[in-house]
Parts: C-alpha cells; structure tokens; sequence
C-alpha cells in the first residue's frame, strides 16, 4: 500500500521551499521596480500573488483529499454501503424465494383437493363429473363441460357437466367450433368475449352470464383425448393455468386407463 503519510510531508517541504522562492523572487521584482523607477507594472505583482493563491489552493486541495484517516473513511463507507446492499439484495432474494416456495406449497394442495377422489373412479362418466366438481370447488369456475373421445371414434361426446341449465352440449369432431379447435391445437385458450347464451347461470336471484370461457385439451402421447369447457366470472391467471396442467397430465393418464379397458 502505498504510505501516503510519508508524501503529504514531502509534499509540505516542496511547498514551503516554492512559497520561500515565490516570496524572494517577488521581493526581487519589486526590488528592481523600485529602483529603475519603473510605474504602471503593478499587473506583475498582481500576477504573482495570483499565481500564489491558485497554487495554494490547488495545494490545499490535494492535500486534504490524500488524508489518509479521510480516505480509509470513504473506504469504509464504501464497504458498508456495499455491505447493507449486498445484505439488502440478498434479503430480498430470500423472500422471493420465500413466497414462490409457499405458492408451490399453495398450488400443491390445490392440486391435491382437486384430485381427491379421483383415483378411485371407475368409469368416464364418473371421473369427468368428479373433476368438474373439483374444479368448481377450488377455482371458482362456475359452469363446465368435459368431453372425451374414445379410441377409434371421431367425435368428442359430453360426458360430464356442471351446472348447466339451457345449453345442451354437441358432440364435436376435433378442428369443429371453439372447442373442436382446442383439440386440433393441443394448446389451452382463453375467450373473452363469450357468444350470446352460451353459458348462463339461472338461480333464484336470477341470470347472469359469465365473462370468461377456458378451453382446455387433455393430452395424453400427444393426441387430445378430452376437452374441457369452463366458465368463470373471475379471469383465469397463472396460478390457475398452472394447476390445471398439472392436475390434467394426471387426469389424462387415469383417463387413458379408462379409455383403454
């Protein structure tokens, strides 16, 4: 490191040795002013206690800013600012980590709510309402359908539904209507704009329609063996599309197995 101690008082001596030069050669020049009767020059001297100040404040400056108690200051400063930030960011780091493991936690048991029972099942139809059920349950859907096409038949047949009052469903065949699209594309959709009367809600207090309409495929080796229509007021966000990809990948392997039998 180097000993910045030892150069400040080198320093000092160097400007002494100038200020004692300066002062001699001013005396000289006004020595020799004096004595060839010289007027009108009092610039010069002007000058010179200019050049003095700037070079003493430049001085001053340097100096104070090579302390080396001041600069291990800042150096400390430095370090705990660095510090309480790293320990900021890491704090910070820990509660993100905190809050997406109690989200797994949450969606976990999502999860299993939705599939209870499920296993037990011994028929489509009975495993189709039973998921609806679920799904109502614990997201909030308010109204749903689930078809389900068997090996070697073209159509996709209503094999399930929940709460519904005037609509029927229609078989479909896969590329036909909204949700024959979603069998086609394998790929889960949301609608926001749902046509006229095709979902809704009748009770005592009276009609509503829903606003939303989830559109969702069961995939089992790469071929659609289901769809599912849901109807919610509430639009679906992350945490539902990724509680039903886990619980459909489930129910497609059960479902196979019924299929299959």
């Amino acid at each position: 490191m180097i000993n910045l101690s030892k150069y400040r008082k080198l320093s000092i001596l160097a400007v002494i040795l100038l200020l004692v030069t300066w002062l001699l050669t001013l005396a000289a020049i006004w020595n020799s002013l004096l004595a060839n009767g010289m007027k009108n020059n009092g610039w010069l001297i002007f000058f010179m206690i200019s050049l003095a100040i700037t070079g003493l404040g430049l001085f001053y400056i340097a100096f104070i800013h090579t302390d080396s108690g001041q600069i291990e200051k800042i150096r400390k400063e430095a370090y705990e600012s660095g510090k309480a930030e790293i320990q900021q960011e890491s704090e910070r780091n820990r509660q993100a980590e905190n809050e997406v493991n109690a989200a797994l936690e949450d969606s976990q048991k999502v999860i299993d709510s939705i599939l209870a029972g499920i296993p037990a099942v011994r028929s489509e139809g009975g495993l189709c309402n039973k998921l609806l059920v679920n799904l109502s349950r614990e997201l909030g859907f308010v109204q749903g359908v689930m078809y389900i096409k068997k090996s070697g038949d073209a159509l996709f047949n209503p094999a399930g539904e929940y709460a519904l009052t005037e609509r029927k469903p229609e078989p479909f065949k896969s590329g036909e209507g909204l949700p024959g699209q979603t069998a086609m594309n394998k790929t889960m959709s949301v609608l926001y704009d749902i046509p006229e009367n095709y979902f809704r809600i009748s009770s005592g207090l009276g009609t509503a329609q829903p606003r939303y309409l989830l559109l969702i495929p069961v995939v089992f080796n790469d071929e659609s063996i289901a769809v599912l229509e849901l109807a919610a007021f509430k639009k679906p966000d992350d945490f539902i599309a990724g509680v039903m990809d886990k619980v459909l990948s489930e129910v497609g392997q059960k479902l196979n197995k019924l299929l299959t039998v």
